[in-house]
C-alpha cells in the first residue's frame, strides 16, 4: 500500500500490525519501506526527479481544480 509520509502513526501500526507492506512517501530508507526507494530502486524509475521536474504543471493543475471545485459557479 502507497501512502503519505504524514499517515498518522496510530492508523500505520494497525495496517502493520496485519501484515500489509506500507511504502510511505519518503525519499529516504529502503525498497520495503519507501515508495520512492522502491520505485527507483526495483522499478527503474526516479519518481522524485519526476515530481520535481513537474511540480510547477501539477501545482497549477490542483490549483485549477481547487479553484473550480471551491468557486460559487
Amino acid at each position: 500500500m502507497l501512502l503519505s509520509a504524514q499517515i498518522d502513526d496510530d492508523v500505520a501500526k494497525r495496517y502493520e500490525e496485519v501484515g500489509w507492506i506500507l511504502l510511505r512517501g519518503t525519499t529516504g530508507g529502503t525498497p520495503v519501506d519507501s515508495a520512492y526507494v522502491f520505485s527507483e530502486e526495483v522499478v527503474g524509475y526516479d519518481l522524485a526527479a519526476f515530481f520535481q521536474r513537474n511540480s510547477a504543471t501539477l501545482k497549477a493543475q490542483i490549483e485549477a481544480v481547487l479553484r473550480k471545485l471551491l468557486s460559487e459557479d
